[in-house]
């Protein structure tokens, strides 16, 4: 039964000594990687930046303008002002990152630190680049102190390592039976608040920073106290670099941190080089913006991004909840431009000033693929079309009212996507809809049953500014007039709409022959099965899912190898060429060995093993977005199929992935993937029997 993982128990005894190997778990760095200490002068003699970094880039969804790679960017940028090459040292054990930093296992620590007197005994620190308020953060349906004096008894839960534990210590000589519940230093913020969320903790703290990114993804926790204000949080770096404590307080001093935060500002193109930031107004979806293994990805992304990097700007990610509100987060000042695919229009000219044309597309009727009745506009009489109010669509359809006798039209909610709209009509919800072609083609190559009869009307799209920011909009203007037609539009156009899924589309093969070899590569598959306790079989059937066994293979996000790893994963795997078979599933094996390892000894090894695959599919983000909603949907979150991967589903429709911390995803896709990887191994397992 491949649903009950008969087939996977020959994996279990060999992954089940996972946590038993011998090589790193959390950390990008392997234990045999040099360690070395020297100031300023020493790194560059070296030519490179060795930073400590939390473990996720990425951890949750950007929906207000938070910079959610802060950690990653600040180490990146710092690397670059130096002028060295930048290594990210990944750590997921909080109490480790000073303890490597002394040792020489990396230069410089960017991850949050708040700067304390106990840390400030054994390490420097640079000038701050942001403070932040310290809040308890307790469940609603619990106690909610309002004084110090009210935190007796009370049980609150963080890290030893943290500022939030020195900070409580503190506050016991005040209040003696306030009780302090070490949390394990695996554990982030995130995972804490789960914990407070689900009553597994009474209580715990978090800075306003995280939790103003974080607090909408939970209806049942409230923040009754500060219990610490103005923390200043820095780099660290070890005493004695005191040249390169200089140089990176030169740094963080010209990059215009602010100390209080901005919400909204109205200002022209000079106002944002002052701050150093374009906030960039756009939807969570397929086609504009979405998190994808870790990655922050889409084609209105990648051409603003470009944009705001040729102006030394830091882009920023702001996320209305509806397509209605596109435009009044932009003249509220919410955000800068608005990039969402957005049609251009005379009605959306009136609130703001658009750009020149950036793409040109068709609105195409989309109809299930058996439905044969529709060839023109006079066969859309008597038939019923379900968009978005606020969306060009409906314009085009009144319009057409006028001609087509009994044409109707069914608003649907603004904060629908259009992919969600489609799907609809597939599964035959809906009717018909209408549809961008670009976004259509896309839609085709996950193999939806559905086809675009004819073209309604061709429209342009542009991106959004507010009127009275001319310096803006002819900065844009003249960016679009440079670069339409020239190489890198017309590469992110093949990126997301040409051929975006070409691996996927393969032809499908096992390649079991009967010489008993799945692959060109077993023998290399067994090696590194055997040094990562992982079955070869397994590898094998990932590595064909990723890349029909092509070494030379390079994905849509630019993915490579037989394993299709992201390059920057790769890199702080420790491996460069990807390309070259033996790196590249050696790279695979490892990281997902470390995926594996990542999750509670209490969830059973072979849902453990699904939850990697998926992760690695998608993204880790994503896997626990999906656990989190089984959770709530009453599902077994420790189960992949039947109940995780239900959910997963779920996270393509914007009732779930708007509440999502990591956003949108096209949850079809790591279940597919999970489930051929599932049927390869039974396969393989079936011809070659279960010796190993």
């Amino acid at each position: 039964m491949k649903h009950q993982i008969g087939a996977l128990l020959p994996v279990l005894g060999a992954v089940c000594v996972l946590l038993q190997c011998s090589e790193p778990d959390n950390s990008s760095s392997s234990a045999s990687a040099p360690k070395y200490t020297g100031d300023l002068s020493e790194l560059v003699s070296r030519g490179r930046l060795r930073a400590i970094v939390p473990l996720e880039a990425i951890s949750y969804m950007p929906r207000h303008g938070e910079q959610v790679t802060l950690a990653y960017d600040i180490a990146r940028e710092l690397a670059e002002a130096l002028d060295l090459q930048p290594v990210l040292v990944e750590v997921g054990d909080f109490s480790e990152m000073m303890v490597k930093l002394l040792e020489g296992e990396g230069d410089v620590v960017v991850a949050s630190l708040t700067i304390t007197p106990e840390r400030q005994k054994q390490a420097a620190f640079s000038v701050p680049y942001m403070y932040v308020d310290e809040y308890l953060v307790t469940n609603t349906g619990g106690r909610l102190p309002r004084t110090v004096d009210e935190l007796a008894d009370m049980e609150v839960s963080v890290r030893r390592s943290s500022s939030y534990y020195q900070t409580l210590v503190n506050l016991q000589r005040q209040v003696p039976s306030l009780k302090i519940r070490t949390a394990p230093e695996t554990q982030n913020i995130e995972a804490l608040l789960d914990g407070v969320a689900s009553g597994e903790y009474e209580a715990t703290l978090a800075d306003s920073h995280l939790w103003h990114a974080l607090s909408s993804y939970y209806d049942n926790l409230t923040t009754p106290l500060v219990l610490a204000k103005d923390r200043p949080i820095a780099v660290m770096m070890r005493p004695e670099d005191t040249e390169l404590k200089t140089r990176v307080d030169e740094f963080l001093l010209a990059r215009h941190f602010s100390r209080e935060r901005q919400n909204e500002f109205t200002d022209d193109l000079p106002g944002l080089i002052e701050r150093g930031r374009l906030r960039m107004i756009t939807r969570n979806n397929a086609m504009t913006y979405f998190i994808h293994r870790g990655l922050q990805v889409g084609y209105e992304y990648d051409l603003i991004k470009k944009f705001a990097s040729e102006h030394g700007l830091r882009l920023e990610i702001v996320i209305p909840k509806s397509h209605a509100e596109l435009l009044s987060y932009l003249n509220d000042g919410k955000g800068d431009v608005v990039a969402a695919a957005m049609t251009i229009t005379p009605e959306r000219q009136a609130a703001a000033d658009f750009t020149r044309p950036y793409n040109e597309v068709d609105e195409v009727v989309v109809v299930r693929e058996d439905d044969d009745s529709i060839e023109s506009v006079r066969d859309l009489a008597g038939r019923t079309f379900y968009v978005r109010g606020s969306s060009s669509f409906y314009t085009t359809l009144k319009a057409l009212q006028d001609s087509v006798e009994d044409l109707r039209i069914i608003k649907l909610p603004d904060d629908m996507e259009t992919e969600e709209i489609i799907a609809g009509v597939e599964s035959g919800l809906y009717d018909l809809t209408i549809a961008d072609s670009n976004l259509f083609d896309v839609e085709r190559t996950y193999g939806l049953r559905l086809k675009a009869v004819f073209s309604v009307k061709s429209t342009t799209l542009g991106w959004a500014v507010r009127k009275g920011n001319p310096a803006l909009l002819g900065s844009l203007n003249e960016y679009i007039r440079r670069e339409k037609g020239g190489l890198y539009f017309n590469m992110m156009k093949k990126r997301y709409f040409e051929n975006p899924r070409r691996i996927a589309r393969a032809k499908d093969s096992t390649r079991v022959g009967i010489s008993g070899r799945l692959s060109p590569y077993d023998d290399l598959a067994k090696k590194y099965a055997r040094r990562y306790g992982q079955d070869w079989r397994l590898i094998t059937a990932q590595m064909y899912q990723e890349s029909k066994f092509d070494p030379s293979a390079v994905s849509w996000v630019g993915a490579r190898g037989l394993m299709q790893v992201m390059p920057r994963t790769g890199l702080q795997l420790g491996f460069e060429d990807l390309e070259d078979p033996e790196e590249g599933i050696h790279a695979g094996a490892k990281y997902m060995h470390q995926l594996i390892r990542r999750f509670d000894l209490e969830i059973p090894i072979q849902s453990r093993i699904h939850f990697a695959l998926a992760s690695y599919n998608v993204g880790y983000g994503h896997l626990l977005d999906a656990r989190r909603l089984a959770r709530e949907k009453g599902w077994d979150s420790n189960r992949w199929f039947g109940h995780v991967e239900q959910a997963m589903r779920l996270l393509s429709q914007p009732a779930y992935y708007e509440r999502a911390r990591y956003g949108y995803c096209r949850g079809g896709q790591p279940v597919h993937y999970v489930e051929k990887i599932q049927s390869l191994y039974d396969a393989y397992v079936e011809v070659l029997g279960t010796a190993q």
